[in-house]
């Protein structure tokens, strides 16, 4: 059976299987082992935040990046008083 591709990216595409694919092979491990659910959701819900906040720090450190590019090309872009460039 042929899905459709729902108008996604590539990469959208692949990383929402592969998400797909972890999901089921946890619930996969947990009834083989006969793991408790809550302590399969505790994991999921752990390996979610740590993602949030790996991509939250990502998106700090970006805009602190980019912050301090623009602070610096402002300070390096001024130019000086017009008596300065005169040879006198």
């Amino acid at each position: 059976m042929k899905l459709p591709r729902l108008k996604m990216r590539k990469s959208t595409r692949s990383t929402l299987s592969g998400l797909a694919i972890g999901a089921a092979s946890l619930y996969a491990l947990a009834t083989a082992y006969a793991e408790a659910r809550d302590n399969l959701l505790r994991f999921l819900i752990s390996c979610i935040v740590l993602v949030l906040v790996v991509m939250v720090l990502a998106l700090v450190v970006v805009a602190l990046v980019n912050a301090w590019r623009y602070v610096w090309r402002q300070f390096v872009s001024r130019a000086l008083p017009e008596e300065e460039h005169t040879k006198e």
